[in-house]
């Protein structure tokens, strides 16, 4: 019997009785969609936080104190004589308030003289970055040059900031930073960056809340964070930014197993929901098989036409989730998207939530912009595994059909 006979039978059987093979075909679907989508949306946030750290530099190292240190001059000028060091950036910051036709807004004080080395690339959508000296100047975040609809500070408007606890302060703004989302050290759409010195006196601050340190080269990097904590040991806290790397890595891919693992149920409910359509069609078709065997057909030709059925099941149902998944996840992305423009207070990640404390207490409770990504090796392994799953939860039912003699079959009719 050649392989278009087999598959002819096959297709046959399964329209003979439409709803058990829908059913069965639905079931499939549930489970790649489910996989698909969750896939491209975990992949989608890795890579975004692993180009938001990665903008940093290889060369950044990242010092924040342990619980009852402090970062002092002394800490900078201790480590600027350190070899290898390029330069050390103090950064300090809090919390203050701006009124808005009478509505009060919170915003973030950042305080460090080189705006790259806390943002990475800077964006500007217009003016400029201040001078590196205590002034009252500032560069402000998007969303706080337009903190109300209908209300916009451009450059060279005068910004006013109720420190809390403290007299109100009129900055000058001289920059206003681009649109740019999330950032692994600070918010900068709700942040208002000013001179290190301005904002130490402002904030009424002797000591940094967190230090930037920039390496001469790559190679220089761990050598550097390792003599450090020779110096220091569990005063101070030293990551890298491939430590950052790394650890979001890790953490990515331990979410994304959990998801992928959660979503797998549904296609393991779907094998035991085939596996017994199947052995319902078995039972129902004894009279067909007996027919079959009549005809000539052999064992294997038997085994071969149920395992057939079984594939197709999984072929149509693994393409139609695959379809299916892809409409989910565009859809899903339009509701993010809209749902990150209309509010910034959604919880972050685990990962911001971890490395909160670079941030020095700052507020960063913006969602991170991403986009899922859908590869075609997931496309095409989600396929196969679709394929599988039916195949192995059809084959003790078409195993249990090709057993069947004719006589056993004319004894049971």
């Amino acid at each position: 019997m050649n392989l278009f006979d087999i598959l002819w039978l096959s297709y046959k059987g399964l329209i003979s009785r439409k709803i058990i093979a829908i059913l069965a075909i639905i079931s499939v679907v549930i489970g790649v969609a489910s996989v698909t989508t969750l896939v491209a949306f975990t992949q989608g946030v890795g890579q975004s936080i692993l180009s938001e750290v990665e903008s940093l530099g290889p060369k950044t190292i990242l010092i924040l104190p342990s619980r009852g240190s402090l970062l002092t001059q002394a800490t900078v000028a201790t480590i600027e004589s350190l070899p290898g060091v390029e330069a050390v950036y103090g950064v300090v910051s809090g919390f203050g308030t701006i009124n808005v036709e009478g509505q009060p807004i919170d915003v973030t004080i950042i305080g460090v003289n080189n705006l790259s080395a806390i943002l990475g690339q800077v964006l500007l959508e217009s003016g400029s970055t201040y001078p590196p000296i205590t002034s009252p100047e500032a560069v402000i975040g998007s969303e706080v040059a337009n903190p109300v609809p209908g209300v916009y500070f451009s450059v060279g408007s005068e910004i006013t900031i109720q420190i809390p606890r403290g007299n109100s302060v009129n900055l000058e703004v001289v920059g206003i930073l681009s649109p740019s989302g999330a950032n692994p050290l600070s918010n900068s759409e709700t942040s208002i960056f000013i001179p290190l010195g301005e904002a130490m006196a402002i904030l009424n601050k002797t000591s940094y809340n967190e230090l930037i340190v920039e390496a001469q080269s790559v190679n220089d990097v761990n050598t550097i964070a390792t003599i450090i904590e020779d110096i220091y040991g569990n005063q101070l806290n030293v990551v890298t930014v491939q430590q950052l790397i790394n650890t979001v890595s890790t953490i990515t891919s331990g979410f994304s197993f959990l998801l992928i693992t959660v979503a797998s149920i549904s296609l393991f409910v779907g094998a035991v929901g085939i596996m017994a359509i199947m052995l319902s069609r078995v039972y129902q078709r004894i009279r067909e098989i007996g027919i079959m065997k009549t005809l000539g057909l052999t064992t294997r030709d038997v085994l071969l036409v149920f395992m057939s059925e079984a594939g197709i099941i999984g072929v149509i149902g693994g393409l139609i989730g695959i379809v299916a998944g892809l409409i989910s996840t565009s859809f899903v992305d339009i509701l993010s998207s809209i749902s990150s423009q209309s509010s910034n207070n959604i919880s972050e990640s685990g990962f911001r939530g971890k490395f909160a404390a670079f941030s020095g207490g700052r507020a960063t409770g913006q969602l991170l912009s991403f986009k899922p990504i859908i590869s075609v090796e997931a496309i095409v392994i989600a396929l196969i595994v679709a394929i599988a799953v039916s195949l192995i939860a059809g084959l003790y039912p078409a195993w249990k059909a090709s057993k069947l003699t004719v006589i056993d079959a004319i004894r049971r009719e």
